[in-house]
């Protein structure tokens, strides 16, 4: 009885621990998500193909961004074990040298969208789908190099458990977002109407906005002042760049991986019309505000474990990150009973167009299952990341969807292999039986992570 009441006790502690630093987090997050979401819903209520032309753009440019945000949030966790072992000088070296890293990675993405535009007009038979993306497309070149600046300065002050000013930036970033979203779409207030690339310049307009915001912040704030975050310019140090990219890019490849799946699959079935295009877009982006939960609570554990592993604690790091992977689980179930229940009102405010309707209610049921999987398997990366254990989830992922989810959902999509083809539903079927096996064996790999580094790691006085 003792050892449950302790256990209960130590559980809840965990729990508010994770919940206080994710809180800021999740909702800077879901401001973020929130910009995408009014871009769909605007463009949505334009017309069918601006909503395809904008999702479809939206989809290359998330492809080109993947691999350098999951670089860039190695930064959390390199920063966070910077702090919790209080080497509190190099933290300001390692955000400048995350900095200078994403100068070249936020190149990489510019290329890497000339070239889609270059190939665009042969991705879609619609000339005026493709010339909707062609114009979303040309601000979010500018918006591209802005995010690795971005991500490291957020990352930086989560890292340093002070993720409320990223927080409060996205959230005054988001409510400008749909005043601007509003304003180039359709022409009001003496703006230009832009029609879908409205969306694009209003993106861009608020990049711009957060990261001079985050830099000032970074600089006169009271709370940063010990850490000299600004005082003077570091060059890049090799090291620091080398261990970021050895955490990080493992993060990206987990992140391209999955992402890219579900990104590529516009492209894929774009030929089949607007409407499944259009279908999948709302899935996929209430899907992704939900995400932002179970992702707010990974990087939490990500942070704090990184803090318990600096300061040689690796039984409360376990604690901790068994702890989240049950919370997140939780939220996840609770998430899906919400989907399922309101799909049907929730796809009505996506797109006045029935049959757009009919199918993202549809998708959504399988987005639910998807979404429990998901979840758990989010927060054990998350919790992996904080002891730097990023290879094992990389692999994994790569295997499971593009070994097993692909070819299951390809064929059920647009093959008659097992029958009449089932169109994007068969994309989200084969994706959720993936996930389930992939979700089983990351959560298995915290565990074992978690138990060799009791062994690994002294404890003070042990």
């Amino acid at each position: 009885m003792a050892n449950s009441t302790v256990g209960t006790a130590t559980f809840i502690a965990d729990s508010k621990r994770l919940l206080r630093l994710a809180l800021p987090i999740t909702v800077g997050q879901l401001a973020i998500v929130g910009m995408s979401v009014t871009d769909i819903i605007v463009a949505g209520r334009l017309s069918a193909e601006d909503l395809a032309g904008v999702t479809l753009g939206s989809s290359l440019f998330n492809l080109a961004i993947m691999l350098v945000v999951g670089i860039i949030l190695a930064n959390g966790p390199l920063v966070g074990q910077l702090f919790g072992a209080a080497k509190f000088d190099d933290i300001p070296r390692q955000m400048h040298s995350c900095l200078w890293l994403g100068l070249p990675l936020g190149l990489g993405s510019v290329v890497f969208l000339a070239v889609a535009l270059a190939l665009l007009p042969g991705l879609t038979s619609s000339q005026n789908i493709t010339t909707i993306c062609e114009q979303y497309l040309y601000p979010m070149l500018g918006t591209a190099l802005l995010l690795p600046i971005m991500l490291t300065v957020r990352t930086t002050f989560e890292g340093l458990g002070k993720a409320r000013p990223a927080m409060v930036l996205n959230i005054m970033g988001f409510f400008f977002n749909i005043f601007l979203d509003i304003a180039l779409v359709f022409g009001y207030w003496g703006f230009p109407a832009l029609g879908g690339a409205g969306c694009g310049w209003a993106t861009l307009i608020v990049a711009l906005i957060i990261v001079c915001g985050e830099f000032a912040y970074a600089r006169v704030a009271r709370t940063l002042t010990s850490f000299q975050l600004l005082a003077r310019w570091h060059p890049p140090d090799r090291a620091m760049i080398c261990e970021t990219l050895k955490v990080g890019v493992p993060i990206g490849a987990t992140l391209l991986a999955e992402g890219g799946f579900f990104l590529l699959i516009p492209l894929l079935i774009v030929h089949l019309g607007a409407t499944e295009v259009g279908g999948h877009a709302i899935a996929l982006s209430l899907d992704w505000v939900m995400y932002m939960i179970p992702l707010g609570i990974a990087q939490a554990m990500s942070v704090l474990a990184a803090h318990e592993l600096g300061h040689h604690q690796p039984s409360a790091a376990r604690k901790l990150c068994l702890t989240g992977l049950a919370l997140t689980g939780t939220i996840a179930l609770l998430q899906a009973i919400f989907v399922i229940g309101l799909r049907t009102p929730i796809a009505s405010l996506y797109s006045p167009d029935r049959e757009v309707q009919i199918l993202a209610a549809n998708l959504l049921i399988y987005a639910a299952g998807f979404r429990i999987f998901d979840a758990i398997n989010v927060a054990a990366n998350g919790a992996l990341r904080g002891y730097k254990d990023t290879r094992f989830p990389a692999l994994l992922t790569l295997l499971g969807y593009w070994g097993v989810g692909f070819p299951l959902g390809y064929s059920l999509a647009l093959t008659d292999w097992w029958g009449p083809a089932w169109g994007v539903e068969g994309f989200w079927a084969g994706t959720v039986t993936a996930l389930i096996l992939i979700a089983l064996l990351s959560a298995a790999r915290v565990y074992r992570t978690s138990r060799l580094a009791l062994n690994l790691t002294p404890e003070p006085g042990g």
